[in-house]
């Protein structure tokens, strides 16, 4: 019955921005033109995870992430330069925009919780868009995101890598993920933003359940005209116990636990038409597949580690539509810089 829920949710919002778009077009002429915001978030993803921005129509965004090993775990701290050593999860991810407002995408991770070598296709839309007046103070995004594991099949049943022969094995390399991302840039310099999200697995380990629910909470902070700090937050929402999940595990001292919330702060700066994110999080996984379900590293013991993502995005045709050519409250880019001169 909760999925019902989540789904009716979504529905509701998707269909709520249809009925708007509708009474735009047929009272056009009638209202001023609306100013949209843009670059609440400066990419595609806050830290880890995604933010309600999409790709440029006809552009490919192209991005390499890096996590490395606990900077201070035990023997992880000389004798692993502090975690350079050690990759716990590396990613490579295309996007490409179809419209505007319509992203999709494909990756593929490495893998750092149970499940690894993971193969993933998404895709992302905007059903609802900020006002520069705040008339419409929000922008929603929704995701979705299917996962398959390339790993090679145990035979033992208990293991979460049990790929039997057959449909059956197939299906449980598969696992979902179905995000409501709702954000808002505040001013200039800060945008927050709420993310309720679904996962389902179709395997999981003895004890855990194969729906879970999580609320993330994201946040940037521009403190230049190139640079901010980035925040992610993500905590499971469900009964406390389920595959040792617990609320706020860190704060209330619990110490090698199987599972923490996925916590990061980063640092966000552009250059050239790159975007660099440099992070500190206990998050190995870098898809939400991956560390919503499986992170058993706490900040209080050391386990956090250094995190890096290089973002780049192509132009392959026309540029893209009017809701980034006008209203955006964010610095012009470098090529449109040059353009003025």
């Amino acid at each position: 019955m909760r999925y019902f829920y989540l789904l009716l949710m979504l529905f509701v919002v998707a269909v709520s921005s249809a009925q708007m778009d509708v009474l735009d077009s047929l009272m056009q002429g009638q209202q001023p033109k609306k100013e949209y915001v843009a670059y609440t978030f400066k990419t595609t993803r806050v830290i880890t995870g995604h933010s309600i921005e999409t790709v440029k129509k006809n552009s490919i965004d192209f991005r390499v992430s890096h996590r490395f090993g606990d900077m201070f775990g035990v023997n992880q701290n000389i004798h692993t330069l502090f975690g350079f050593d050690l990759a716990t999860d590396i990613g490579i991810i295309v996007d490409y925009g179809i419209t505007d407002d319509l992203t999709v995408g494909i990756g593929r991770m490495k893998g750092a919780g149970l499940v690894t070598e993971l193969w993933n296709a998404n895709i992302k839309y905007r059903v609802l868009k900020q006002t520069k007046d705040f008339k419409i103070p929000i922008t929603v995004t929704v995701f979705g995101n299917t996962a398959i594991s390339s790993m090679r099949p145990s035979s033992d049943p208990s293991m979460v890598n049990y790929f039997p022969s057959g449909y059956a094995g197939f299906s449980h390399r598969l696992s979902y993920v179905l995000q409501a991302m709702v954000a808002s840039k505040i001013n200039d310099w800060l945008s927050i933003q709420l993310s309720p999200t679904f996962l389902w697995r179709n395997i999981v380990p003895l004890g855990d359940q194969n729906a879970l629910f999580s609320l993330g909470l994201s946040a940037r902070a521009k403190f230049s005209k190139r640079s901010a700090i980035v925040f992610e937050y993500y905590t499971p929402l469900m009964k406390s116990g389920v595959g040792g999940r617990e609320y706020f595990p860190m704060l209330r001292g619990i110490r090698n636990a199987a599972y923490y919330p996925a916590l990061g702060i980063g640092l966000e700066f552009e250059t050239g038409g790159h975007v660099f994110d440099v992070n500190l999080t206990n998050s190995a996984g870098l898809l939400e597949n991956d560390f919503l379900a499986y992170n058993p590293h706490n900040w209080a013991q050391g386990q956090f580690r250094m995190g890096f993502t290089i973002s780049r995005s192509f132009q392959l045709g026309q540029k893209g539509g009017k809701y980034w050519k006008k209203g955006s409250i964010e610095d012009a880019g470098p090529e449109k810089e040059k353009t003025k001169k």
